[in-house]
Protein backbone atom coordinates (compact mmCIF):
# COMPACT_ATOMS: atom_id res chain seq x y z
CA UNK A 1 0.00 0.00 0.00
CA UNK A 2 2.65 2.32 0.49
CA UNK A 3 3.54 2.78 -3.17
CA UNK A 4 -0.36 3.33 -3.79
CA UNK A 5 -0.16 6.24 -1.54
CA UNK A 6 2.82 8.12 -2.50
CA UNK A 7 1.08 7.75 -5.99
CA UNK A 8 -1.88 9.37 -4.42
CA UNK A 9 0.13 12.30 -3.32
CA UNK A 10 2.22 12.59 -6.22
CA UNK A 11 -1.11 12.59 -8.24
CA UNK A 12 -2.37 15.69 -5.82
CA UNK A 13 0.34 17.26 -5.75
CA UNK A 14 0.99 17.45 -9.32
CA UNK A 15 -2.57 18.74 -10.11
CA UNK A 16 -2.86 21.47 -6.68
CA UNK A 17 0.88 23.04 -7.21
CA UNK A 18 0.56 23.97 -11.12
CA UNK A 19 -2.67 25.85 -10.10
CA UNK A 20 -0.79 27.78 -7.22
CA UNK A 21 1.60 28.86 -9.56
CA UNK A 22 -0.27 28.82 -13.00
CA UNK A 23 0.64 32.28 -13.39
CA UNK A 24 4.24 32.26 -13.49
CA UNK A 25 4.18 29.24 -15.49
CA UNK A 26 2.03 30.47 -18.38
CA UNK A 27 4.59 33.65 -17.90
CA UNK A 28 7.67 31.38 -18.38
CA UNK A 29 6.48 28.48 -20.59
CA UNK A 30 3.49 30.41 -22.60
CA UNK A 31 0.19 29.15 -22.30
CA UNK A 32 0.26 26.13 -25.12
CA UNK A 33 3.74 24.89 -23.60
CA UNK A 34 2.05 25.36 -20.53
CA UNK A 35 -0.99 23.04 -20.96
CA UNK A 36 0.72 20.02 -22.98
CA UNK A 37 3.01 20.04 -20.16
CA UNK A 38 0.61 20.05 -17.30
CA UNK A 39 -1.67 17.46 -19.18
CA UNK A 40 1.22 15.13 -19.88
CA UNK A 41 2.11 14.88 -16.18
CA UNK A 42 -1.32 14.51 -15.25
CA UNK A 43 -1.71 11.53 -17.60
CA UNK A 44 1.51 9.95 -16.32
CA UNK A 45 0.55 10.43 -12.35
CA UNK A 46 -2.87 8.90 -12.98
CA UNK A 47 -1.38 5.71 -14.58
CA UNK A 48 1.35 5.31 -11.42
CA UNK A 49 -2.15 5.65 -9.75
CA UNK A 50 -4.17 3.19 -12.02
CA UNK A 51 -0.50 0.45 -11.45
CA UNK A 52 -0.22 1.44 -7.74
CA UNK A 53 -4.17 0.30 -7.04
CA UNK A 54 -3.85 -2.94 -9.10
CA UNK A 55 -1.05 -4.01 -7.20
CA UNK A 56 -1.85 -2.39 -3.70
CA UNK A 57 -2.61 -5.50 -1.13
CA UNK A 58 -6.43 -6.34 -0.38
CA UNK A 59 -8.22 -5.16 2.45
CA UNK A 60 -11.52 -5.93 2.23
CA UNK A 61 -13.96 -3.19 3.40
CA UNK A 62 -17.50 -4.68 1.74
CA UNK A 63 -18.28 -8.11 0.56
CA UNK A 64 -18.27 -8.41 -3.08
CA UNK A 65 -22.31 -8.80 -4.53
CA UNK A 66 -22.17 -10.03 -8.18
CA UNK A 67 -25.38 -7.95 -8.78
CA UNK A 68 -23.03 -5.20 -7.98
CA UNK A 69 -21.11 -6.00 -11.44
CA UNK A 70 -23.74 -4.47 -13.45
CA UNK A 71 -23.27 -1.01 -12.06
CA UNK A 72 -20.22 0.55 -13.60
CA UNK A 73 -21.47 -1.92 -17.12
CA UNK A 74 -24.67 0.04 -17.30
CA UNK A 75 -23.09 3.66 -15.79
CA UNK A 76 -20.02 3.86 -18.37
CA UNK A 77 -22.61 4.34 -21.51
CA UNK A 78 -23.94 7.44 -20.46
CA UNK A 79 -20.43 8.09 -19.26
CA UNK A 80 -19.07 7.66 -22.56
CA UNK A 81 -21.69 10.36 -24.31
CA UNK A 82 -20.84 12.90 -22.16
CA UNK A 83 -16.97 12.13 -22.38
CA UNK A 84 -17.67 12.53 -26.19
CA UNK A 85 -19.79 14.98 -25.70
CA UNK A 86 -16.97 17.03 -23.73
CA UNK A 87 -14.87 16.26 -26.84
CA UNK A 88 -16.69 17.63 -29.53
CA UNK A 89 -18.32 20.27 -27.98
CA UNK A 90 -17.67 24.03 -26.48
CA UNK A 91 -17.44 23.89 -22.74
CA UNK A 92 -16.51 27.27 -22.20
CA UNK A 93 -17.17 27.02 -18.08
CA UNK A 94 -15.35 23.65 -17.64
CA UNK A 95 -12.42 21.65 -19.00
CA UNK A 96 -12.51 21.56 -22.24
CA UNK A 97 -12.49 24.56 -25.61
CA UNK A 98 -14.48 27.22 -25.28
CA UNK A 99 -13.61 28.28 -29.08
CA UNK A 100 -17.00 28.05 -30.97
CA UNK A 101 -19.93 28.35 -28.00
CA UNK A 102 -22.66 29.98 -28.56
CA UNK A 103 -24.91 31.24 -25.74
CA UNK A 104 -27.88 31.08 -27.39
CA UNK A 105 -27.31 27.05 -28.14
CA UNK A 106 -26.05 25.99 -25.23
CA UNK A 107 -25.12 22.07 -26.37
CA UNK A 108 -24.22 19.74 -23.48
CA UNK A 109 -24.34 23.03 -21.07
CA UNK A 110 -28.00 22.73 -21.35
CA UNK A 111 -27.08 19.24 -19.22
CA UNK A 112 -24.13 20.07 -17.56
CA UNK A 113 -21.46 22.71 -17.77
CA UNK A 114 -18.98 20.11 -16.79
CA UNK A 115 -19.37 17.05 -19.19
CA UNK A 116 -15.85 15.82 -18.65
CA UNK A 117 -15.96 16.18 -14.61
CA UNK A 118 -19.98 14.76 -14.63
CA UNK A 119 -18.57 11.90 -16.20
CA UNK A 120 -15.54 11.10 -13.69
CA UNK A 121 -17.81 11.42 -10.98
CA UNK A 122 -19.97 8.40 -12.36
CA UNK A 123 -17.44 6.56 -13.66
CA UNK A 124 -15.97 7.00 -10.25
CA UNK A 125 -18.97 6.44 -7.99
CA UNK A 126 -20.30 2.91 -10.68
CA UNK A 127 -16.73 1.48 -9.69
CA UNK A 128 -17.20 2.00 -5.97
CA UNK A 129 -20.07 -1.08 -6.00
CA UNK A 130 -17.81 -3.86 -7.00
CA UNK A 131 -15.10 -2.94 -5.43
CA UNK A 132 -14.80 -3.48 -1.61
CA UNK A 133 -11.59 -2.78 -0.83
CA UNK A 134 -9.50 -0.15 0.57
CA UNK A 135 -7.23 0.90 -2.66
CA UNK A 136 -10.23 0.78 -4.47
CA UNK A 137 -12.40 3.06 -2.37
CA UNK A 138 -9.69 5.69 -1.71
CA UNK A 139 -8.97 5.59 -5.89
CA UNK A 140 -12.46 5.39 -7.15
CA UNK A 141 -14.21 7.39 -4.39
CA UNK A 142 -11.20 9.86 -4.36
CA UNK A 143 -12.06 10.36 -8.22
CA UNK A 144 -15.89 10.95 -8.08
CA UNK A 145 -14.71 13.17 -4.61
CA UNK A 146 -12.34 15.06 -7.02
CA UNK A 147 -14.60 15.65 -10.09
CA UNK A 148 -17.55 16.87 -7.66
CA UNK A 149 -14.89 19.52 -6.22
CA UNK A 150 -13.15 20.60 -9.78
CA UNK A 151 -16.93 21.76 -10.86
CA UNK A 152 -16.65 24.99 -8.72
CA UNK A 153 -13.43 24.96 -8.74
CA UNK A 154 -13.42 25.30 -12.21
CA UNK A 155 -16.12 28.05 -12.16
CA UNK A 156 -14.28 29.86 -9.69
CA UNK A 157 -11.52 29.68 -11.77
CA UNK A 158 -13.53 30.73 -15.36
CA UNK A 159 -15.00 33.68 -13.31
CA UNK A 160 -11.61 34.94 -12.17
CA UNK A 161 -10.21 34.84 -15.63
CA UNK A 162 -13.60 36.43 -17.69
CA UNK A 163 -14.36 38.55 -15.24
CA UNK A 164 -18.41 38.98 -14.21
CA UNK A 165 -20.27 39.73 -17.37
CA UNK A 166 -18.19 37.41 -19.61
CA UNK A 167 -19.36 34.36 -17.08
CA UNK A 168 -22.49 35.22 -16.73
CA UNK A 169 -23.22 35.85 -20.77
CA UNK A 170 -22.08 32.79 -20.97
CA UNK A 171 -23.64 30.58 -18.13
CA UNK A 172 -27.06 32.18 -19.12
CA UNK A 173 -29.01 29.29 -19.85
CA UNK A 174 -26.74 25.96 -18.32
CA UNK A 175 -26.50 24.22 -15.29
CA UNK A 176 -23.65 22.51 -13.22
CA UNK A 177 -26.61 19.78 -13.48
CA UNK A 178 -29.95 19.50 -15.43
CA UNK A 179 -31.87 16.64 -16.54
CA UNK A 180 -34.55 18.35 -18.44
CA UNK A 181 -31.50 19.82 -20.32
CA UNK A 182 -31.35 16.26 -21.92
CA UNK A 183 -34.55 16.85 -23.75
CA UNK A 184 -33.28 20.35 -24.87
CA UNK A 185 -30.81 18.95 -27.63
CA UNK A 186 -28.09 18.66 -24.99
CA UNK A 187 -26.76 15.69 -27.05
CA UNK A 188 -26.69 15.18 -30.87
CA UNK A 189 -26.22 11.91 -32.63
CA UNK A 190 -22.84 12.31 -33.39
CA UNK A 191 -22.09 12.50 -29.49
CA UNK A 192 -24.41 9.61 -28.97
CA UNK A 193 -22.47 7.26 -31.70
CA UNK A 194 -19.75 8.74 -30.73
CA UNK A 195 -20.28 7.59 -27.21
CA UNK A 196 -21.22 3.38 -28.51
CA UNK A 197 -17.95 3.37 -30.15
CA UNK A 198 -16.23 4.74 -27.02
CA UNK A 199 -18.01 2.13 -24.75
CA UNK A 200 -17.15 -0.72 -27.43
CA UNK A 201 -13.48 0.33 -27.61
CA UNK A 202 -13.59 0.36 -23.13
CA UNK A 203 -14.84 -3.12 -23.12
CA UNK A 204 -12.63 -4.20 -25.69
CA UNK A 205 -9.25 -2.76 -24.29
CA UNK A 206 -10.28 -3.16 -20.26
CA UNK A 207 -8.98 -6.85 -20.05
CA UNK A 208 -5.85 -5.92 -22.31
CA UNK A 209 -4.93 -3.10 -20.39
CA UNK A 210 -5.77 -3.90 -16.81
CA UNK A 211 -6.27 -7.20 -16.32
CA UNK A 212 -10.39 -7.30 -15.79
CA UNK A 213 -12.82 -8.02 -17.94
CA UNK A 214 -15.86 -5.91 -17.59
CA UNK A 215 -17.86 -8.82 -19.39
CA UNK A 216 -16.68 -11.59 -17.13
CA UNK A 217 -19.14 -12.70 -14.43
Amino acid sequence: MTWFFISIVAFLAGHILPGLFRRQLVAALGTSLYLFAFSAISIGLLVWVIAAELNADYIALWPYDPRSHWVPLVAMLPVCWLWVAALRQPCPLSIGRAKGYDPAHPGINRFTRHPLLLGVFIWGTAHLFPNGHLAAAIFFGGSALFALLGMGRMEKMRLRQLGAAEFDRLSAGTRRFYVPGLLKGALDWRDVLGGIILYGVILALHPLVLGRDPLAF
